[in-house]
């Protein structure tokens, strides 16, 4: 018996040892970066936002929002970025540090412009620069419906052409891509088309993922975590950008040898910029490396090379292009067209790589995206309806400083100068929630605090279950103080009150709606975390103070229920919700437009 206890201890012990040493290595080795990349010991690396700005992909993509662009406005930095955070954890452009996290965003987005690009080589600056022109298949030939496959059967009516970053075909591909997103693609495939950056996820999932079983991700070729066997070693197959083409493309491009055009493309293009690609290590240690290392295994000839026989499937061992649950048809086997029918290989990498691997170029001129939808996602990763009521009063307490007469004051970003005055006692803790979000956006773009607090505080409303406030961008922050003394008093009669909000170019309409706000918060009107029309409701019933003895609202708050004009919006808005909400959105907008100066394109 005492043996059998002891036996237990020790294997106990054994496993608390064991699981202390995954919680070392996943736990206490995982760094947080933030909005972008947390809980991984990825993230103890840059993050791709640390060295691939919104600019680099401009000078990427020069081309896509072009008026020929077939796919104008769709695509942007954004949606790759948002996409990209998603698996930045799981190592995507964040292995093996810097220098190897900017060669795999390079080789990824060279497939993605290549499979994208309706350029040719007599267009505009090239075919290279027309990446991102397509988001799906303009003239399919077919439904691409297999009605054989039973796990994932065509959903009537719905035709899985090509879509997406790296574009998708057939149903059962779609099923499972969408399986591995966490989408129902199967039965809306025509979300990769309408959401940019679900199509950049689709693409980044399958870079990735093992597109076929005993086969490596791309991801894995690519950064070297794949190893070799002897097999593949003799059959050329090396990690890098080579591998990455096999495993994505391999029965398109398997046994086709190397194309010097694109060879000398490189070439050209890096020693016009003062580098030859040769000299870069791991891409380029010879030319074979980059565009013929994708040999599948095939039938020998009687000379010792690889071909294929026409229809012919690779073996299980080699790294082919098929899908997992059906590997009859490569997912990206089908052309979109004769403008995307040219040498594939041509235009990989080379649409992506000269940013990062060319250290001389010049991107100065190039503009910077500014994005509201970037800060809109930081705003989201930080707040909370709980802490909502300080992030929308930050807003009135900046912007209501704004005095019509001499034009001072208003939505500047002031108030971070401003907490240690007595009016604004509170405001440091959502000012500190709010620098959290501005800390991750400014990696992304730089965000003004004015721009930053407005979309704040219109996010804090909608998160309560108000309305949908969009946020012109561009406002530019002042460097002092706003004069002190601007702001409405808490104790103000109604006369005093609607001369102070007169002051600011307010009518008494407005003043009313605007009021609204204390509608979520401590102010004990109704639910604090629901912004809707209880405010008014409760104006009018005139309630005794609380049990605690804590009265509710504030003295300006029942000074509106002492004079009739005030009176007769608080009834419109008691009874109708939809027109709080929509004359709310309007003097909010007004509010948060008061006073700001902006910056010039």
């Amino acid at each position: 018996m005492r043996m059998a206890r002891a036996a237990s201890f020790l294997l106990l012990l054994t496993l608390l040892t064991a699981a202390d040493a995954r919680r070392q290595k996943d736990g206490d080795n995982a760094c947080d970066k933030g909005w972008e990349c947390s809980g991984s010991r990825f993230c103890c690396n840059e993050t791709i936002t640390d060295y691939f700005k919104a600019y680099q992909f401009e000078e990427l993509f020069p081309k896509r929002n072009d008026s020929l662009a077939h796919a104008a406005g769709f695509w942007d930095y954004r949606a790759f970025i948002i996409a990209a955070a998603l698996f930045e954890p799981r190592g995507f452009g964040t292995t093996g540090g810097k220098e190897m996290g900017m060669k795999e965003v390079a080789a990824f987005l060279g497939h993605v412009g290549a499979k994208t690009s309706c350029g040719y080589s007599g267009a505009t600056n090239g075919s290279l620069a027309w990446g991102l022109c397509y988001n799906h298949e303009l003239s399919p030939s077919q439904s691409y419906c297999d009605d054989s496959n039973e796990l994932y059967r065509c959903a009537e009516g719905v035709e899985y052409y090509g879509r997406g970053a790296l574009p998708v075909y057939w149903n059962y591909n779609y099923g499972i891509v969408g399986k591995g997103i966490k989408q129902d693609l199967l039965n809306h495939p025509e979300l990769l088309e309408q959401n940019a950056t679900l199509a950049f996820e689709t693409a980044i999932w399958r870079w990735m993922t093992p597109m076929k079983r005993r086969q490596p991700s791309a991801h894995d070729v690519f950064v070297g975590n794949w190893k070799p066997t002897k097999k593949d070693t003799l059959s050329k197959r090396y990690p890098g950008f080579g591998a990455t083409m096999n495993i994505l493309y391999g029965d398109l491009i398997c046994g086709k040898g190397a194309i010097d055009s694109m060879n000398n493309w490189h070439s050209n293009k890096a020693s016009r910029k003062g580098m030859e690609l040769t000299n870069i290590p791991h891409l380029a240690s010879s030319s074979s490396f980059f565009f013929s290392s994708c040999t599948c295994r095939g039938r020998r000839t009687g000379k010792g090379a690889i071909v294929f026989a026409a229809g012919s499937r690779c073996s299980a061992d080699a790294a082919c292009s098929e899908p997992i649950e059906q590997q009859n048809v490569d997912p990206l086997s089908v052309a979109s067209g004769p403008a995307n029918t040219h040498c594939y290989r041509r235009d990989f990498a080379a649409v992506a790589l000269l940013p990062f691997l060319l250290p001389n170029v010049d991107m100065a001129s190039a503009a910077e995206l500014y994005d509201g939808s970037i800060i809109q996602n930081g705003v989201r990763n930080v707040l909370t309806k709980v802490k909502a009521a300080g992030v929308l009063r930050l807003v009135f307490h900046d912007a209501g400083t704004f005095d019509v007469g001499d034009k001072s004051g208003g939505m500047n970003g002031s108030i971070i100068y401003e907490v240690d005055r007595p009016e604004n006692t509170g405001l440091s803790k959502p000012l500190k929630i709010l620098r959290k979000a501005k800390e991750g956006i400014d990696q992304v773009q730089q965000v003004s605090w004015a721009d930053l607090i407005a979309v704040a505080g219109a996010e804090a409303v909608a998160l309560c279950g108000g309305p949908e406030i969009p946020v012109r961008l561009g406002r530019l922050d002042s460097s002092t103080a706003d004069p002190a003394g601007k702001l409405p008093e808490e104790t103000l009669d109604i006369v005093a009150l609607k001369t102070s909000f007169g002051k600011k170019g307010f009518s008494v309409q407005e003043m009313v709606v605007l009021s609204g706000a204390h509608t979520i918060g401590g102010k004990g009107f109704g639910n604090p975390n629901a912004f809707d029309n209880t405010y008014f409701k409760i104006l009018l019933e005139k309630p005794q103070p609380t049990s605690s003895g804590m009265p509710i609202g504030l003295p300006t708050d029942w000074a509106l229920t002492k004079d009739d004009e005030c009176l007769r919006w608080i009834n419109i808005y008691a009874e109708d919700q939809d027109k709080f909400f929509a004359d709310f959105r309007d003097a909010y907008t007004k509010l948060v437009n008061s006073g700001a100066s902006w910056r010039t394109a």
